[in-house]
């Protein structure tokens, strides 16, 4: 390509993309399709650093490429200096809330019989395979208060991450976070209560984001 190079960024591994088998309520989120970037030509003491895909408000999110300064100790011996790989995109799996919980419960007591095998199964997942860290983060719909709802998100998170922990997945590598209403899959207007409640289903989710290292 005229003026720079094209590189293909790339996905994730698809020993990693198997969703979790026989269940109704585990949502793999689709990983991007990969992505071509055209790098400017090289600039002098600057290395490449390519774009890669992050997951950020409920979405996988672009981060473009960029030239970044070469810092290089005094050293008599040559070097070679390398572009570093971007990391894969982070496998993302959502879990219905309500059928995880019962309504306005968030404890690990609470969690029903097929969230626990759902949960189990994600957790061998993870131990058969090598990544760097998950977050697991916790989101209600816009009912409610915000205090409300960042309390309920945050026990409901706490509680997917301690099954984790409970089936080998070390805690140190776990961060949980309950988000309340934000990232809002759908919006709703019904005037309807029950029917409103219905609406945001969606919104009522637990998100396991797993990144794998490169």
């Amino acid at each position: 390509m005229k003026g720079g190079a094209a590189f293909l960024v790339p996905m994730i591994g698809a020993a990693l993309l198997a969703p979790v088998a026989g269940s109704a309520q585990v949502v793999l989120v689709p990983p991007p399709r990969p992505r071509y970037e055209v790098i400017l030509p090289p600039r002098h003491g600057m290395v490449w650093h390519q774009g890669y895909w992050r997951w950020a408000h409920g979405a996988y999110v672009w981060a473009p490429g960029v030239w970044v300064p070469v810092v290089v100790a005094p050293s008599p011996y040559p070097f070679v200096v390398v572009s570093p790989q971007p990391p894969p995109p982070p496998r993302v799996e959502r879990l219905s809330a309500d059928t995880l919980f019962p309504f306005d419960h968030g404890s690990v007591s609470d969690i029903r019989p097929r969230g626990l095998a759902d949960i189990t199964q994600i957790a061998a997942q993870l131990r058969a395979q090598s990544f760097g860290h998950v977050e697991v983060r916790g989101y209600t719909d816009r009912l409610g208060t915000y205090a409300y709802n960042i309390d309920l998100s945050q026990r409901r998170a706490d509680a997917v991450k301690a099954v984790l922990v409970q089936q080998g997945v070390p805690a140190a590598k776990i961060r949980a976070e309950g988000l309340g209403n934000q990232d809002p899959i759908v919006q709703c207007s019904n005037p309807n209560r029950d029917a409103l409640i219905r609406c945001l289903q969606p919104n009522r989710r637990v998100e396991i984001v797993t990144y794998i290292r490169g």
